[in-house]
């Protein structure tokens, strides 16, 4: 007999099917060795496919997330996604306006909460491992060619290039406008070097000029340490791109805290929206919070052969 295993698909951080990041979540993995989970994160061939298994420590569920070419120790689309495929799959008893879902990672337990207050799964939020600058990145004229654009379009903003790592390594690089950001077309080779030197395993160009004036970022986030093109939509790199933004006077703070709204995955036509706040001690050095949520919808259910 034939083994299969059932999975759902999520696009993450949109409120409308075929835009967001798309997730394959795999909600019953107990039994999958590692190597038959990258074959089929392999097969899947979306940025992430995560696998929902027993938990082993204090966490609701344990969480793998395979993208093609490997494991990750953490990402943010895959944790939000997972969370809101438990919840919309009632693998969890629900808990009345929000539901909570711990869940373990390679980092630790990532806590999330789904809104389930309408009778339904809805807007999904994860606390983040806290963000450190690691380094700077000071070539802006080699990471310019490297991106195909002219470098004014780095140093004009007067803005530092930084290394942030909150579990995994992201670089950090501001640009001055829509027109560069559309512009970018990286040149695998030297693209993947740069990010080599520096340990990232993503790479995020922002700039503050917005398609939505609500918005109060623009960006696209390339992923080579991970062997994936361009993402559509990226938790984990947006956490850091929120304390960046707020660090650097780029957002005003609101009640003590910062709330930033972020677009990306709109030059892949899936675009996606991403809701990111971050808290400072009261000296407004320490970050002491950072959240990121979206909305998800669910595209398709599913079942895979196994031999």
């Amino acid at each position: 007999m034939v083994k299969s295993t059932r999975f759902v698909i999520a696009d993450v951080f949109t409120e409308k099917r075929f835009c967001g990041n798309q997730l394959a979540v795999f909600t019953g993995a107990a039994g999958l060795d590692t190597a038959t989970m990258q074959d089929i994160a392999r097969e899947m061939n979306y940025s992430e496919t995560t696998f929902v298994l027993p938990p082993e420590s204090e966490g609701d569920f344990r969480l793998r997330i395979f993208t093609p070419a490997r494991e990750m120790p953490f990402a943010g689309h895959p944790v939000v996604g997972s969370a809101f495929v438990v919840v919309s799959e009632q693998l969890k008893e629900w808990g009345g306006a929000v539901t909570p879902v711990a869940l373990e990672t390679k980092v630790g337990v990532i806590n999330v909460e789904v809104s389930t207050e309408a009778g339904h799964a809805g807007r999904t939020t994860m606390t983040q491992p806290l963000p450190k600058v690691m380094s700077g990145f000071n070539d802006i004229s080699a990471l310019a060619n490297a991106l195909a654009i002219d470098e004014s379009g780095i140093a004009d903003t007067v803005l530092p290039i930084e290394v942030i790592y909150n579990g995994i390594t992201v670089m950090i690089v501001p640009a001055k406008s829509l027109e560069v950001i559309r512009s970018i077309r990286p040149k695998t080779s030297e693209f993947e070097d740069i990010a080599a030197s520096v340990n990232a395993e993503t790479v995020l160009i922002f700039t503050t000029e917005t398609v939505f004036p609500a918005s109060h970022s623009h960006s696209r986030v390339f992923a080579p340490g991970a062997g994936v093109g361009e993402d559509p939509a990226t938790g984990s790199a947006n956490g850091p791109l929120g304390y960046y933004l707020a660090r650097h006077g780029l957002v005003k703070p609101n009640n003590g805290s910062f709330s930033i709204v972020s677009e990306q995955g709109f030059e892949m036509k899936r675009p996606s929206m991403l809701y990111v706040e971050v808290g400072f001690e009261a000296d407004g050095r320490q970050v002491n919070k950072v959240l990121v949520g979206g909305d998800v919808v669910i595209a398709g259910k599913g079942e895979l052969l196994l031999d």
